[in-house]
């Protein structure tokens, strides 16, 4: 904890190393059941990590009652402007499945200007099949619409096996979630009402009536969240939490009014923020709450915030199970909300050190500085971010899948991951299992060997299998070393998570897809799958013009930037000279370009079959559509002569390179950007050549299917898949704890009218029943099924759609 007027120290403290193949293992034995365990948050204090008790932020029996704080406001309605919770987004795996008023139009592109797009739809088609403005099953696209499944996939080519094919149809456009309506803040109203907002419904209506705003990305799992170092897609949720702000020291240096109120040992109220790291939780946490596409209208502050909610009963118009494994024993005896002694700010105070919300009287700040101000706000009001960010992060802690099918073969030997790096012959999977195998054994064993075998061209290795190389990018090990060794055989399958105990590599130089050697953050990833511009991702930067990723640091402080480096990893790693060296043409371990641009987070492929559409573009609907993107190179376009030049981004005068690059040095804007785009590819983004049933003869993965027999046992896609499938947890599906949850009005859209003559188009809205610690039954039709198919039978049953019962 440091209170205005302390001198922020760069920390030395644990050494960052960076990655290298030391993360990929071989494990040859059988695994032990998984059990994944969380990092542990912490404050640094000379050198020595306190857990939040021992730096005082916590009460001693902090942790229970934060968990019910934070579950109680993940999930309770009361907390949005207009009716959203966190758990609006996040009802379905963590993710959202709905159809209805679920496409952004692409916010994020600037090559059609700064603010990006506003206008739907297609917006090439070089065949003429699909219109500008349409969608590809030829309905007019706007906001409020219902996807189809002819609307899939959002970029499609006339070969779908090759990346430079003739394009059907594209678009900028972003499958996601609903969120706030358009409007501008007034005030809040008493008892959990709706905010009172103006309203504006220029983009998005529903006939003439202002509809539900939808994010620009796709919205990611909170399942598992806890284990990555950074969260959302480009990494902007800081891993330090400053108890006000997304950004960590980021705010603090950049905005001085973004403080906390702290009671000194003298209980004098004095300026300070919070330092905890390993907790970009609740800098994620604090995001939606203010956000005017999620939860808010524009303008509205975590104090008021705190004013709606602090006496008000959590969950008030919300069913909560009594068997519920947090909220259970807290419930009402009416069964709706919490009992009347477990209002908010009664939870607070049992949740956290009194010097957070004692002082009496009301402050404002202003200009860096503490005012009293009797029309102001009280200091429980103020410091609501730092109560809402931790106790959220408390409760999604919790949420750690790791008992599937796949982890039950690990631990018993019927399905033994062996990846490898680089050598086609390493990399089988194993079991214990007496041949013959049967057929799903047979598929699931090659799709696990697929996955974890690296990827070298038409080279098979001694098994006669092409590798994927999947596990460069979700890593089969937990992504974090001790002493520069990989520990936890429990596989995470992605690279930007990390365990208790592990320390976390934060840079990684590879090879762009030109042999460049470019310097990346660990777990982000450019693959071509966007035209870099039209949503940069990790490439941007923060509110006070820093740059959002870890390496566009180190290139600014290597340029002599005063200041350029807040973030105390990036300050360790160069204190203690495990950063990389920028050498144009070095070797190993050195950069001479940057790749952030369109570059994103590698997500956790637990429970993927559970949470469609995929990529941070919702733009494929089902695994297999997923798979095939993978298969031809993902989608970066060649810039060249021999079509004109059509696939340069807009405005640049690129001739060469291709549609994911941002120049020769990685960070170069779009209306500075020379003749070569050049990549910000990955290297290890390759056509795989994969056995693909699906596709005619005469294209490469269609010859390799019928070169070893036209049937599901030799379909590479199939077999991956069987193997995505594997990674499903049943406690996810059905909602067993800790997956349970109170009662939430689920919006779908809306209707064309305004019932009530509020302004607003009226929402279509289904009641997804309270479930206790047991979870749903599988003759319910909740249970999610493991498809892997956004327009999968039962896929929206979370929303209103059609109920289909999960065999037991």
């Amino acid at each position: 904890m440091q209170v205005v007027g302390s001198p922020i120290r760069s920390r030395s403290g644990m050494l960052w190393a960076a990655a290298g193949v030391a993360l990929f293992l071989l494990m040859q034995a059988p695994l032990a059941r998984a059990v994944l365990n969380p990092p542990t948050p912490y404050v640094l204090d000379a050198g020595t990590q306190l857990t939040l008790e021992q730096a005082g932020i916590l009460k001693q029996d902090g942790q229970k009652w934060g968990r019910v704080l934070g579950k109680a406001l993940f999930w309770d309605q009361q907390a949005g402007s207009d009716g959203n919770a966190c758990a609006s987004c996040h009802f379905h795996a963590g993710a959202d499945t709905r159809l209805k008023n679920q496409i952004n139009p692409g916010f994020n592109d600037i090559t059609v200007g700064v603010n990006g797009d506003t206008t739907f739809g297609s917006e090439r088609s070089d065949t003429l099949d699909v219109a500008r403005g349409m969608m590809p099953s030829g309905s007019p696209a706007g906001p409020n619409y219902t996807l189809k499944p002819g609307d899939f996939p959002l970029h499609q080519l006339k070969d779908e096996t090759d990346r430079n094919s003739t394009i059907k149809t594209t678009t900028n456009d972003r499958i996601s979630s609903q969120g706030a309506f358009d409007g501008t803040f007034s005030r809040v109203k008493i008892l959990g009402q709706p905010d009172k907002c103006t309203l504006d419904g220029e983009i998005f209506h529903a006939g003439r009536y202002a509809a539900r705003q939808v994010e620009p990305r796709n919205t990611p799992t909170t399942v598992n969240a806890v284990f990555f170092h950074r969260n959302f897609w480009d990494g902007r949720a800081n891993n330090l939490f400053n108890g006000v702000g997304v950004f960590g020291m980021r705010d603090i240096h950049g905005d001085h009014n973004k403080r906390l109120i702290v009671l000194d040992q003298t209980n004098k109220p004095q300026l300070g923020y919070l330092q905890v790291e390993n907790a970009s939780l609740a800098s994620q946490a604090v995001g939606p709450p203010l956000s005017d596409l999620e939860m808010s209208c524009g303008g509205r502050s975590f104090p008021d915030v705190g004013r709606k909610l602090l006496f008000t009963i959590p969950l008030f118009q919300q069913k909560v199970d009594k068997s519920d494994s947090v909220l259970g024993p807290y419930v009402s005896p009416l069964g709706k909300g919490l009992k009347l002694q477990y209002r908010y700010a009664e939870l607070i105070r049992k949740t956290f050190d009194p010097k957070y919300w004692a002082a009496p009287g009301r402050y404002k700040i202003e200009n860096g500085k503490l005012v009293n101000d009797p029309k102001g706000y009280t200091q429980m009001e103020i410091n609501f971010s730092m109560f809402w960010g931790l106790s959220i992060m408390l409760y999604e802690s919790t949420l750690v899948s790791d008992q599937s099918e796949f982890d039950s073969r690990q631990a018993d030997g019927r399905l033994v991951m062996n990846p490898a790096f680089g050598n086609p012959n390493n990399g089988r999977c194993t079991t214990n299992l007496p041949a013959p195998l049967s057929g799903d054994e047979e598929l699931l064993l090659r799709g696990c060997t697929i996955f974890s075998k690296a990827n070298n061209g038409s080279n098979r290795g001694n098994d006669g299998l092409k590798g994927g190389g999947c596990f460069t990018c979700h890593i089969s090990v937990g992504g974090g070393q001790v002493g520069g060794v990989a520990r936890f055989p429990s596989p995470m399958l992605a690279e930007n998570t990390f365990q208790a105990g592990e320390t976390f590599p934060i840079f990684l130089p590879v090879p762009d897809r030109n042999g460049v050697r470019a310097l990346r953050d660990q777990g982000f990833a450019g693959l071509g799958l966007r035209p870099a511009f039209t949503d940069q991702m990790s490439g941007k930067t923060d509110p006070y013009g820093n740059p959002l990723s870890f390496g566009g640091q180190l290139w600014n402080h290597l340029d002599g930037l005063a200041n350029a480096v807040l973030d105390p990893p990036v300050q360790r790693a160069i204190t203690a000279g495990t950063a990389p060296a920028r050498v144009v043409g070095g070797g190993g371990g050195t950069f001479a370009k940057l790749e952030v641009d369109g570059s994103s987070k590698a997500p956790i492929l637990r429970n993927v079959a559970l949470t469609p559409p995929y990529f941070s573009w919702g733009g494929y609907p089902s695994l297999r559509q997923q798979l095939k993107v993978y298969n031809r190179g993902m989608n970066r376009r060649d810039i060249t002569a021999a079509n004109g030049y059509a696939d340069r981004p807009a405005g640049s005068t690129c001739t060469t390179g291709d549609n994911s690059g941002s120049g020769p040095d990685g960070k170069t804007a779009l209306t500075a950007l020379g003749s070569d785009c050049s990549t910000n590819t990955t290297g290890a983004i390759v056509a795989l050549g994969l056995a693909d049933c699906e596709v005619p003869a005469g294209t490469a993965p269609g010859d390799e299917c019928i070169a070893r027999g036209l049937t599901v046992a030799n379909d590479d896609l199939a077999a991956l898949e069987r193997f995505m499938k594997s990674l499903t947890d049943r406690r996810v599906q059905c909602d067993i704890a800790p997956f349970d949850h109170p009662e939430l009005k689920v919006t779908d859209g809306h209707y064309a009218s305004d019932q009530n003559r509020d302004g607003k188009a009226t929402d279509i809205a289904f009641s997804l029943p309270a479930v206790g610690a047991s979870g749903y039954a599988p003759a319910s039709g909740f249970c999610i099924p493991n498809s892997g198919d956004l327009f999968a039978p039962g896929m929206q049953a979370r929303s209103g759609g059609a109920r289909v019962p999960l065999a037991p």
